[in-house]
């Protein structure tokens, strides 16, 4: 078939196939113009990313104080400590702000320490010194030495503040002078308390120590057991510990160790507990054989 043959001229040479030859795309020159364009993403990127990091910090500062409006510091915290990430700059005075809740709702729960660095915290990010930070910082740091049992150290700084109007740390005050056996003042102080609260867990826990430490047994046993049997139970691991006490001095080793191994079951990290309940397992032991 002469579509299968190759194509000729006319003198029966056969035709050299038409040369096309491939163009190559000419490489595009970098001008400032393709500068600009890159930075111009760059920058949409960014801000997108920042636009959207920032609404989530907001969200979770919003629903932080919203909790945190209503007591609820447990629930506010991780809640705050959310909004603290991620870092960015031009950030620092809104996360700062974060910090001033986060600290409070420390103080709140009893986290002293925690309070302490989120006000130095605070500190490390500002140029020039926040009006009322040094004293608050001091304030929990106060509080933090009453949580070791420093009542000489902590009392001057209770003190100062409850004197300045913090007039929730009445108690605390008070609570200082009887661990440093100035139960004149200590009353004083409680009387100050009482004229507008009723008696709650702490005085009783505080009361039972006292009688406990004078030898009054049945009067520490009654505060006890009155504290015990109130709605506010914020001091129940002193009641315990008190109670431990009283039925060691009882020489009733047996009950005192199991109120002390409850006392251990439900604060581990409590020195004090553990080392009451290393001696009366001794006792215990022995008085059973």
């Amino acid at each position: 078939m002469s579509w299968h043959r190759k194509k000729r001229d006319q003198f029966g040479i056969y035709e050299i196939p038409e040369y096309n030859p491939i163009k190559r795309k000419k490489k595009k020159k970098f001008t400032i113009q393709s500068l600009f364009k890159l930075f111009g993403v760059f920058l949409f990127l960014l801000v997108l990313f920042y636009g959207i990091s920032f609404g989530i910090k907001y969200s979770m500062k919003t629903k932080g104080l919203s909790l945190y409006n209503n007591g609820d510091y447990e629930g506010a915290i991780p809640l705050f400590e959310e909004a603290l990430k991620p870092r960015m700059p031009l950030s620092e005075s809104f996360d700062n702000d974060v910090r001033f809740y986060l600290a409070d709702c420390y103080v709140n729960i009893g986290k002293y320490g925690d309070a302490c660095c989120m006000y130095s915290q605070i500190k490390l990010w500002v140029d020039e010194e926040v009006d009322g930070l040094a004293y608050l910082q001091n304030i929990a740091y106060g509080l933090q030495l009453y949580t070791w049992q420093e009542y000489r150290s902590a009392l001057p700084i209770l003190l100062q503040a409850y004197e300045d109007g913090y007039g929730d740390l009445v108690l605390y005050v008070g609570s200082c002078y009887g661990q440093i056996g100035d139960l004149e003042n200590m009353q004083l102080y409680y009387d100050v308390f009482l004229q507008h609260n009723a008696m709650n867990s702490f005085m009783y826990a505080q009361y039972a120590a006292i009688s406990l430490d004078e030898g009054n047994l049945e009067e520490a046993l009654q505060y006890i057991e009155t504290g015990k049997a109130l709605d506010d139970q914020s001091s129940a691991k002193e009641l315990l510990f008190d109670e431990i006490v009283y039925y060691e001095m009882k020489k009733d080793y047996n009950t005192a160790y199991e109120k002390a191994k409850s006392f251990v079951a439900s604060y581990p990290n409590d020195r004090g507990g553990k080392d009451e309940y290393d001696l009366l397992f001794t006792r215990q032991t022995v008085s059973e054989q």
